[in-house]
């Protein structure tokens, strides 16, 4: 009777064990999807951050990732049109997608024969998922320079203080080339990036041999000494790079004809750690009058300043008090009048 119980039982044992093998309520595990949850999908970015890329991190609001995505994506296709000439592929292919609605077959076969140019064509401009709160990244292809890029932003958005385009999008910061975040990752990424700004030590390379960075050349003619500082920052990273070792490491690429000014610098030295990747990019001393290419500070900055602040004027001041000034200058004084008595 005992072995027949016991031939009964499943292999997990247990009641406990048993309720583990129920199906999760996720459904089908993303094998089908809707078309609304497809577009929300594609809103918050795919891919990863590989050894070569370029692109631009963002901070955002917290909770408010997806909107932070499309929002920064429509104003990055807006801003690579007016700066550029580059119109975004999403609109292009939402002219098509509006033809010949009705008719399910042409749809189809149009979309059967646009497979092919899909994946010749490379975005311009594309979100990259990420697993960190508050944080975004887009990786910006060429033509677009991502420093240039986010400059001129920057700049647009002093020239027309009125005109305010992002509610949830805080800092930009560009990244003109990205690594492995080791010791070498970086020392490769910094070679590349900083030899077109500063004039490096005599004993490094002129050539990159890793990964993603093959045939990229260091520049090596001479440049002005411009003083510059260094300001890294890391996410979601311990080891192997730390914030002094990152100092330290890219300084040491620089030639001594540079000084280090931390307080007005000619160019400022950016560095980001994220995870396994690290990116350098080198952006003009304006950076700080430009809020550190922070959006939000720069909004607030340009907004006018209140009534209250402006100088005092007759049409500012309370009735009763222009009232009581105006006596005082028609009635004369008590000394006065004991003069001319």
């Amino acid at each position: 009777m005992a072995d027949s119980n016991k031939r009964k039982e499943r292999p997990g044992g247990s009641g406990q064990d048993k309720r583990g093998l129920k199906r999760s309520k996720g459904g089908s595990g993303g094998k089908w999807q809707t078309p609304h949850q497809k577009v929300k999908e594609a809103s918050c970015g795919n891919g990863k951050i590989e050894p070569g890329d370029a692109g631009i991190w963002a901070t955002c609001a917290r909770n408010q990732e997806g909107k932070a995505t499309g929002e920064l994506k429509a104003m990055l296709e807006e801003c690579a049109e007016r700066f550029y000439g580059i119109v975004s592929r999403s609109e292009e292919q939402e002219d098509e997608g509006d033809e010949s609605m009705d008719d399910i077959e042409s749809s189809i076969q149009r979309e059967v024969a646009s497979m092919g140019k899909k994946q010749n064509h490379t975005k311009l401009i594309a979100p990259v998922r990420l697993d960190l709160q508050c944080v975004l990244f887009f990786k910006i292809r060429p033509p677009i320079e991502p420093v240039d890029f986010v400059h001129r932003i920057c700049k647009e958005v002093v020239s027309t203080p009125r005109i305010r385009r992002m509610k949830y999008i805080n800092r930009l910061t560009p990244m003109a080339l990205m690594g492995k975040a080791t010791e070498k990752g970086l020392e490769e990424v910094g070679r590349v990036v900083l030899g077109q700004h500063f004039n490096l030590r005599e004993d490094q390379g002129n050539t990159m041999e890793g990964e993603g960075h093959e045939g990229r050349k260091v520049e090596s003619q001479k440049i002005p000494n411009h003083s510059y500082a260094i300001r890294p920052t890391t996410r979601n990273h311990t080891s192997p790079l730390k914030r002094d070792g990152i100092i330290k490491q890219i300084a040491n690429l620089i030639s001594d004809e540079h000084k280090v000014d931390l307080t007005t610098p000619e160019k400022v030295i950016i560095v980001e750690i994220y995870q396994t990747v690290c990116g350098v990019s080198v952006v003009e001393g304006d950076w700080e009058s430009l809020k550190r290419f922070n959006l939000a500070e720069l909004y607030s900055n340009q907004r006018t300043p209140k009534a209250a602040a402006a100088p005092a004027s007759d049409d500012a001041k309370p009735q009763n008090v222009i009232a009581s000034e105006a006596a005082a200058v028609a009635a004369p004084s008590v000394a006065s009048r004991n003069v001319e008595s």
